[in-house]
């Protein structure tokens, strides 16, 4: 009985030796939610978007509303990691990047390649590929200095911009670590990234915890251009309009809004609400060409017709519409993906699956082999509802003036 109780008593204060011995001080963590990559004369500038708790919570309170939500400073080195270890030279605080939701890429570092990036972030154990990536149209730490109403971390704020994006109008992807990763490790070797501006470069308002109490922000970050990336350089952008085709062609599309004026003048919108696409590559003759089908199913948001919107040709009509506003939208994508000779829907990941030894004769040739490719588009949409108005408002006003 005495020994049962001593070998109790050592496994008891094993445990709380064990418990204790190496914890972490939440206090101690600098809890990084955005981080920035820069290049300047050869070294990489990193950047770094740190909680400040109390303020995070209270913005407007007597506790918090005199302090920033976050902080933001720089550390610089060789390496990455001398530029990570640089920083403790100025911050008293652990950095830790498991709740890094934002990675942001400045222009310079962009073309200069993101392979020290990628290999950060797969080696390291602390941070996490599943973060966003965006591309900043300048320089990384000028956005990451940045507030932006109404949410009080930037980085966050940043993340929900491109998730609402690609909720509501799928015009950019929103691409991870991960995904980046196997896109231009793969035998396409491309991948597109959403970058992001603004109009007020370099006003610095935007860094006080002042614009909480503006009604509106002189200069919104917004999404704006796709960077198209060749291995793990930036090559060039396609703009929204390519960018959307290339949605469609990657089975990308979620809900998203088709505008257009038909032959009458009249206005019609369209809300897409599912899309599956195949994209398949088909040996015609000596080349590949691209077979694209695309099943659509979509909503009358509004109209300006004055036809009857419940008839069955009406409706027809619409569609018909609809597949042509569809089919230009690709053609836009595929027109820019030659343009800047890229293979950003993964044809050739699709031949080497399906004709290993072809592919051994292609690949050495791909761009050029890629560069004469035929496309042919079919889509068929599907209008499921026109509303609850049978007749456009238009109509109805026209009636009553005759």
């Amino acid at each position: 009985m005495i020994r049962l109780q001593s070998i109790l008593i050592l496994l008891m204060v094993g445990l709380v030796t064990a418990g204790c011995g190496n914890r972490t001080e939440l206090n101690d963590l600098g809890i990084t939610t955005a981080t920035g990559f820069d290049r300047k004369n050869g070294k990489w500038i990193i950047t770094y978007q740190i909680i400040v708790p109390p303020a995070s919570s209270s913005i407007g309170s007597s506790s918090g509303g005199s302090q920033s939500p976050v902080n933001t400073f720089s550390s610089e080195g060789r390496t990455i990691r001398e530029a990570v270890a640089q920083s403790s030279v100025e911050n008293p605080k652990r950095l830790y990047f498991a709740h890094t939701n934002i990675v942001l890429i400045g222009e310079e570092a962009a073309r200069y390649g993101i392979a020290e990036i990628m290999d950060h972030y797969y080696r390291n154990i602390g941070s996490r590929e599943s973060a966003k990536l965006i591309i900043a149209d300048g320089q990384a730490r000028e956005y990451l200095e940045k507030l932006i109403p109404p949410e009080k971390q930037p980085g966050r704020a940043l993340s929900e911009i491109l998730e609402r994006n690609n909720e509501k109008g799928s015009y950019y992807p929103v691409m991870n670590i991960h995904e980046v990763g196997l896109k231009i490790t793969s035998d396409s070797g491309s991948a597109g990234i959403p970058g992001v501006t603004t109009d007020t470069p370099g006003d610095n308002k935007q860094s006080s915890i002042d614009i909480f109490k503006e009604t509106s922000i002189p200069g919104n970050l917004r999404l704006q251009g796709l960077s198209v990336f060749l291995k793990d350089k930036k090559i060039g952008v396609l703009n929204q309009k390519e960018s959307m085709g290339i949605a469609w062609l990657t089975d990308r599309v979620n809900w998203t809004n088709l505008t257009y004026t038909a032959a009458k003048g009249e206005v019609n919108s369209f809300l897409v609400r599912k899309a599956k696409v195949k994209v398949v590559p088909v040996k015609k003759g000596l080349h590949y060409a691209v077979q694209v089908d695309a099943k659509v199913d979509a909503e009358l948001d509004e109209s300006t017709s004055g036809e009857d919107i419940a008839r069955t040709h009406t409706i027809h009509e619409l569609q018909r519409q609809a597949e042509q506003v569809i089919q230009a939208q690709i053609l836009d994508g595929w027109r820019g993906n030659q343009r800047l000779h890229v293979d950003m829907m993964g044809i050739a990941n699709k031949i080497h699956q399906r004709h290993p030894k072809e592919w051994k004769v292609l690949k050495d040739n791909w761009s050029s082999e890629l560069a004469q490719m035929d496309i042919n588009i079919n889509v068929n949409v599907t209008l499921k509802r026109v509303g609850l108005l049978q007749d456009s408002f238009s109509k109805l006003l026209g009636e009553e003036k005759d």
